[in-house]
């Protein structure tokens, strides 16, 4: 997915630490964890509507075609 080290998490996670600070660190964490399931959600709906689509269409290409 994401080449990133465990080093880099924890350096990002340090930096927002020092930026959102400890109060809103949390929430900010929660909001994006949310953000990042529903884009997941996106990504597979669309995956299976692309599959399905293309499943139609080869079907669709099957019932076409000339019978020998």
């Amino acid at each position: 997915m994401l080449d990133i080290s465990f080093g880099e998490f924890v350096l990002i996670g340090a930096v927002a630490l020092v930026v959102l600070g400890p109060e809103r660190l949390p929430t900010v964490a929660r909001t994006v964890g949310a953000l990042l399931a529903r884009a997941q959600r996106f990504v597979a709906t669309m995956k299976a509507d692309m599959q399905q689509q293309a499943n139609l269409q080869g079907l669709d290409s099957l019932r076409q075609a000339p019978r020998l």
